[in-house]
């Protein structure tokens, strides 16, 4: 009782997962009869599967189901059929028809053309004009009177005595050379001279046999133990590995396929794969600060000097003094306005520092140099009010006296950029 209330459902609109005991004395029984499963809520129901496809149901989207019907629930497709009129009146009924019904039935099919001149049980009337010796004599038939003897109609298609039939050796050999028109069964001949070869075509059996009576292959495929006469694999020495790496990925015969399921013989803290992080790896913070030790830092030993003996006197290559042109030409004095095509670096440009942390208004081209830069007072006034630093004269005035007594300077001379900000932060603080 010491731990009552120590638990709180934190999720009390949610189902509870499993199956719900009952007592603690539970029979087998009890717990195959299934419980009645909650009806599925109204607003959820149409988008259910098992609700939209029910038999003898139609099937809508279930973005129609809560839409008014277009169509009262009683209305029909198509025409109402006469209930008197059965599927046997309709389809037309096999008893024989009685006397009124054939007379109406022959009066409704006179219109027909067909009816007339073919009529049922009679030759068709083509209204010839015979010659009066043939339209008197019954027994006359058209034709020649045939044979009495029993002919096939393959004989009338193609006699047996017919002169296509009559193909002669020398035919037949051409249609083979021409056509392959070789009889059923009958052996291609190439017209080899056995004779010269020594060969009898009638016995001779081209090919090698086999040295060794090889039996059961198939057997010895599947079960490779019977190759011995033992009947067992002797004993082979491998590495464990390659033991192992056999023992999953071959397929033994008659035993269940090895999937590396189960408890592997590893110790409990045996961790898998192969670590991330080696004592003399680098990681993302030394590949991008560096960390070089101090002699690696160092510039070698030979910059700046000829390492070909006899170039130069022994005197001069055991100095201090440096050969060739420095990359940064602090040794010359820069151009007013350097050209774009002047690639040379005069110590005036930006280093990496600048590079990786540029200053707030270098995009647009102004620099710090610029704001600490003195400049008359007329420029300073023309820059203020185009920046917006005051709005009149007046504000200037006492924007520049402030700047001016806070840089110990009189009126007359000229003042940094930096100090009119300063003096505006001043005024802002009063």
């Amino acid at each position: 009782m010491q731990k009552t209330g120590l638990h709180v459902d934190t999720t009390p609109f949610l189902p509870a997962a499993g199956k719900k005991g009952g007592s603690l004395h539970e029979t087998a029984a009890a717990c195959f009869v299934d419980e009645e499963r909650p009806p599925t809520p109204e607003h959820i129901r149409r988008f259910r599967k098992s609700y939209v496809k029910q038999p003898g149901k139609r099937t809508q989207h279930w973005g129609l189901a809560n839409d008014p019907a277009p169509r009262p629930s009683e209305f029909t497709y198509g025409a109402l059929g006469s209930k008197s009129r059965g599927v046997d009146e309709l389809m037309g009924s096999h008893a024989e028809p009685s006397s009124m019904q054939a007379y109406q039935q022959m009066r409704a099919e006179t219109i027909y053309e067909s009816n007339k001149k073919e009529q049922l049980g009679k030759t068709l009337n083509r209204q010839y004009e015979w010659p009066k010796q043939i339209a008197h004599d019954e027994t006359f038939r058209f034709g020649v009177q045939g044979s009495k003897e029993k002919v096939t109609a393959i004989e009338v298609i193609l006699p047996s005595d017919a002169p296509s039939l009559n193909v002669t050796e020398e035919q037949k050999e051409m249609y083979k050379l021409s056509h392959y028109a070789y009889e059923p069964g009958e052996q291609k001949n190439r017209k080899y001279d056995w004779q010269k070869a020594g060969i009898d075509p009638v016995t001779h059996v081209f090919g090698a046999t086999a040295e060794i009576d090889y039996k059961d292959g198939v057997a010895k495929a599947f079960n490779p133990d019977l190759e011995y006469d033992s009947k067992v694999q002797p004993t082979e020495f491998m590495p464990k590995s390659v033991a192992d790496f056999k023992k999953v990925r071959q397929d033994e015969l008659g035993k269940v396929k090895n999937l590396g399921l189960g408890r592997h013989p590893v110790p409990p803290d045996y961790t898998y794969g192969i670590s991330y992080k080696r004592a003399d790896d680098w990681g993302a913070k030394e590949c991008i600060q560096g960390n070089y030790t101090e002699e690696e830092q160092l510039p070698d030993p030979d910059l700046g000097r000829s390492l070909r003996r006899g170039c130069a006197p022994d005197e001069v290559l055991v100095s201090e003094r440096t050969f060739g042109v420095p990359n940064v030409r602090n040794d010359i004095k820069p151009p007013k306005f350097q050209s774009v095509a002047d690639s040379k670096n005069y110590g005036n440009e930006p280093g990496a520092k600048a590079l990786l942390y540029p200053q707030p208004y270098a995009t647009r081209g102004v620099y710090e140099e610029d704001f600490l830069r003195k400049y008359p007072k007329g420029e300073l006034y023309d820059i203020a009010i185009n920046a917006g630093f005051c709005e009149s004269t007046e504000e200037f005035e006492k924007l520049y006296s402030v700047a001016c007594v806070s840089s110990g300077v009189s009126e007359d001379e000229m003042i940094s950029l930096d100090a009119i900000r300063r003096a505006m932060y001043a005024i802002s603080l009063e």
